[in-house]
């Protein structure tokens, strides 16, 4: 069901790009109006296996790339990417699987997943999920308040709206560009948090992979050690 609804939104959307060659307005307004919902379709499909889900939030990642110009389309496509990478964390059948692209961070196995701060904000780690545009799908509880954000201040947010360029450039994105070609990556750097505070931070980077082995993102979890006291305290 997935992947028909998945080819007739791309068989629209030709017929959209055919019709806006031809300046046909009348033709575009109403495959515009058969999209909208195709899309709320796509994204309320419950996928029951690990290449349907990786489509799933795939497709979104596809869309925010495509309206990558437009800021409040990519928010909109990223948030609904996090809200399903979310639905299948906390869901019984495919807990095992998320819970293996976060880097196998190990939970009580009496854990209710219907509670969500129970699956990864109770961890010591940081957490969050890059999208291919280098925007962010997912941050725990901890990741934020190292930034003294919320971890909705950080959905469809760029990278570059959380670390300053010259890290980004520098350290941050070569490494995630690895990640995304598939290397699994591990590095040590230091860094002060929101309040001064020095820690040694040790980050590991994994793919976050679909049906046959296509990558989708980058799962970052980073470890805290707290160092010595700041020189501005």
């Amino acid at each position: 069901m997935l992947s028909d609804l998945i080819r007739e939104f791309d068989q629209l959307s030709d017929e959209l790009l055919l019709a806006v060659r031809r300046g046909d307005e009348s033709e575009i307004d109403l495959i515009d109006k058969q999209l909208q919902p195709l899309t709320r379709r796509i994204f309320d499909v419950d996928a029951r296996s690990h290449s349907e889900i990786m489509a799933q939030i795939g497709f979104f990642n596809r869309l925010a790339m495509m309206n990558c110009e437009d800021d409040f389309s990519v928010r909109r496509y990223t948030a609904m990417m996090s809200r399903l990478f979310m639905r299948y964390l906390e869901a019984g059948g495919e807990q095992k699987f998320m819970r293996s692209r976060l880097e196998q961070v190990c939970l009580d196995p009496g854990y209710d997943p219907s509670v969500q701060e129970l699956v990864l904000d109770s961890i010591p780690e940081r957490v969050a999920v890059i999208g291919l545009d280098y925007r962010y799908i997912y941050c725990n509880q901890r990741n934020a308040e190292f930034h003294n954000k919320q971890p909705s201040d950080f959905i469809g947010k760029h990278m570059l709206d959380v670390i300053d360029q010259k890290r980004f450039q520098s350290r941050a994105k070569p490494r995630i560009d690895q990640c995304f070609g598939g290397a699994r990556i591990s590095y040590t750097y230091e860094v002060s948090d929101a309040h001064g505070r020095l820690f040694e931070v040790h980050c590991r980077m994994t793919p976050l992979t679909g049906p046959d082995n296509v990558v989708g993102g980058a799962v970052l979890v980073l470890n805290m050690q707290p160092m010595f006291a700041s020189m501005t305290q």
